[in-house]
C-alpha cells in the first residue's frame, strides 16, 4: 500500500496510526477500495474545513481541484479515476473517504459552472469561486514565486463519498 499526504501548511498532520486503523475500517466496509491512496485537508481553516465535509457528507460538494505542476513538486502523483482519498478535519482526524471519479484538465480561466457547480453551494457561482481559488492558490504558489494566472492548468476531480465517521 502506498499513501501520498497532501497536506500543507496549516491544517494538522495526521497520525499513522490514526490514519491506519481509520483505512483499516473503510477497506473493511469497502473492500473493492484501491490500496493505494492519498490523504487531504480540504479547506483554509477549521471552520472552512468543517463546514465542506458538512457538504461533501450531504452530497453537495462532489468536486475538487488539483493543481498538476504543484502535486510534481511538491512529488505526488497525479490523481486519477478510482484514487481514493481520505478527507482530514483541520484538526488531522479523518474524516471520510471519497473515490475520484473520470478527471479532467482546464486551465484557471477555462473553469466554467460545469466545474464549479461540483464545489460548495458558497462557492459555486463562478464570480465567488474565481477570486476565492485565485487568493487561495496565490497563497500557496508564493513559496515557488507563482502566481495564479488565467492560463495556469488545473486537474477537476469530482469524486464520489464513499465511506464517512458522519
Amino acid at each position: 500500500m502506498t499513501r501520498h499526504i497532501v497536506i500543507g501548511e496549516g491544517p494538522a498532520r495526521p497520525e499513522e496510526a490514526i490514519l491506519d486503523a481509520f483505512w483499516a475500517e473503510a477497506k473493511a466496509a469497502l473492500p473493492d477500495l484501491a490500496e493505494d491512496h492519498q490523504v487531504r485537508s480540504i479547506g483554509i481553516d477549521e471552520e472552512t474545513t468543517g463546514l465542506i465535509m458538512e457538504f461533501i457528507n450531504a452530497g453537495t460538494k462532489v468536486g475538487t481541484f488539483s493543481l498538476p505542476w504543484m502535486m510534481e513538486a511538491e512529488g505526488y502523483p497525479q490523481t486519477k479515476a478510482g484514487t481514493p482519498i481520505i478527507l482530514t478535519g483541520y484538526d488531522g482526524k479523518p474524516q471520510a473517504v471519497i473515490r475520484i471519479g473520470e478527471t479532467w484538465n482546464t486551465t484557471f480561466g477555462g473553469i466554467s459552472e460545469k466545474e464549479t457547480k461540483l464545489d460548495g453551494p458558497p462557492v459555486q457561482d463562478l464570480e465567488v469561486w474565481r477570486p476565492l481559488h485565485r487568493e487561495y492558490w496565490n497563497g500557496l504558489m508564493s513559496k515557488y514565486g507563482k502566481s495564479c494566472t488565467d492560463d495556469m492548468p488545473i486537474i477537476v476531480e469530482p469524486f464520489e463519498l464513499v465511506y464517512t465517521i458522519a
